[in-house]
């Protein structure tokens, strides 16, 4: 019979979780969400939304940059695990490319 050998010790580590990586992850979600909403109530009302939805999509857009830089600053933190912060990157990344995608192709129309 074989036995696997399990390593049952501890790691002591001084690292945490980055507190900016959480809330750009988390916004970086709840904008996503947004722009999903936003975009299937323009798809419903055929494009015929009043300006408030444009203003709140131009806020949107504003809040999803300033959230790509707080990911960034989060990147840059020493001595925390980089879960967060890489997720919270790549999620505002993606937020920021769809609020100015859709900005712009609007502008172009």
């Amino acid at each position: 019979m074989i036995r696997r050998h399990r390593n049952r010790g501890y790691k002591f580590t001084e690292k945490t979780h980055s507190k900016r990586g959480i809330i750009a992850t988390v916004l970086a979600f709840m904008l996503l969400v947004l722009y999903v909403v936003f975009v299937s109530l323009a798809f419903a009302g055929n494009g015929g939304l009043s300006a408030y939805f444009g203003s709140a999509g131009v806020l949107a857009m504003l809040a999803s940059l300033v959230n790509f830089v707080l990911s960034i600053q989060s990147l840059r933190e020493e001595d925390s695990f980089q879960l967060f912060p890489r997720l919270g990157f790549v999620l505002s990344l993606f937020s920021v490319v769809c609020w100015i995608g859709t900005y712009v192709l609007g502008a172009q129309q």
